[in-house]
């Protein structure tokens, strides 16, 4: 049943116009390690079409009846190591292995997230005028590097990042369930920041190159239930899926519809746009930044991408956040940041998309900023 359900998406956009492949190495997709592999982590056009021409007809496999393909029509998916692109060194130990686990307000429209469901997320302290504040988020890539927006960083007083907060009024977090015993958590780690790195080429308006990463003073203790690391598309396999209407999710403490900031983190789920509804929207948002030019908007948007509907949206209060879809990692189901929460319209939830960093384009610079 998994494994009808891993190839139905492609195959009812082959609809009944099939291949005739004609090969002398026709088995079960699910035998043919290039064919699932590209089934299950590279579902894209180019995949369709692959399996359009490849197919060869229908096999049985414990009862079952599966889709044959012609193995050899498909390419293998070779995974990426992670290079830095200037000394040339791998640095695949840098990023964890294990990432981004599922469990099976400047949020607009959303919901109150449960204890562990996102335990990468990190609240990002400012020294302001009315004292000390949390004002940006983050998410932790690995034991010392946090990921956020260059605005989050740029021209500002940082005091530190908060690890492993689920509730900020309250010192010990509990989630209820009924006829359950409470589960609370009360450790949470205030960390200082030993570097701000915003990417050198950050612009504000239109906002551009909109990352930064912030490197801790001491390592992040990952040995915590409510501490662990979000995955990040490295791989050829995650850098080349096609976003436009998945869900994604973005998590924060911002501003909710009341207008009052969250205690308690928040999440929303919300369709990613098209690139084309993406150009439309902030070339309607260009009013924003009377001096941009318009070649200046397109060159800005092809490192962002958007999402979000009337009630649903992220805010500034969520910003360096991440926007996270769930993508096949290292064979596991998992949540992968693809978007940092940038920018989007002056009046939260409506039907302006808002705007993220698309991470899927600074991976190489990540890669270069971060260090053992």
């Amino acid at each position: 049943m998994i494994k009808k359900l891993i190839f139905c998406g492609l195959v009812i956009h082959i609809c009944v116009v099939l291949g005739d492949g004609i090969c002398n190495d026709c088995m079960e997709y699910t035998k043919c390690k290039a064919a699932f592999d590209h089934a299950t982590l590279k579902r894209d056009r180019e995949t369709m079409q692959l399996f359009s021409k490849a197919y060869c007809g229908m096999g049985n496999e414990n009862g079952e009846m599966i889709h044959k393909v012609c193995c050899s029509f498909f390419p293998s998916l070779h995974r990426m190591t992670t290079i830095d692109s200037r000394s040339g060194i791998s640095k695949d130990h840098l990023l964890p292995e294990t990432c981004g686990s599922i469990l099976g307000n400047r949020i607009f429209g959303g919901q109150y997230a449960k204890l562990y469901e996102f335990p990468w997320m990190a609240l990002i302290s400012y020294n302001t005028r009315s004292g000390p504040q949390f004002e940006c988020s983050g998410t932790i890539i690995n034991s010392k590097y946090i990921l956020t927006a260059a605005h989050c960083v740029v021209d500002k007083t940082i005091l530190g990042v908060r690890i492993g907060e689920f509730d900020i009024s309250s010192d010990e977090d509990c989630e209820y369930e009924p006829s359950l015993s409470p589960v609370c958590e009360k450790h949470i780690q205030d960390m200082r920041v030993k570097m701000a790195i915003p990417h050198s080429e950050y612009r504000p308006m239109p906002p551009t190159n909109d990352i930064a990463l912030l490197r801790m003073e001491d390592k992040i203790d990952l040995s915590f239930t409510n501490v662990e690391p979000i995955c990040l598309p490295i791989t050829p396999e995650l850098q080349n899926t096609v976003l436009e209407y998945k869900t994604g999710t973005v998590a924060g403490w911002g501003m909710t519809e009341t207008g009052r900031e969250a205690t308690k983190l928040m999440k929303v789920d919300f369709p990613v746009k098209s690139n084309s509804d993406c150009k439309m929207y902030f070339r309607n948002m260009l009013n924003q930044y009377p001096n941009a030019q318009w070649n200046e908007t397109m060159k800005t948007m092809k490192n962002q991408i958007c999402g979000g509907e009337s009630g649903k949206d992220s805010c500034s209060g969520d910003s360096g956040g991440p926007l996270m879809i769930k993508n096949i990692y290292k064979e596991v189901s998992r949540y992968v940041q693809y978007g940092v929460v940038s920018h989007g319209p002056k009046r939260c939830g409506s039907d302006t998309p808002g705007y993220y960093t698309d991470v899927t384009k600074y991976i190489n610079w990540i890669l270069d900023n971060i260090t053992d």
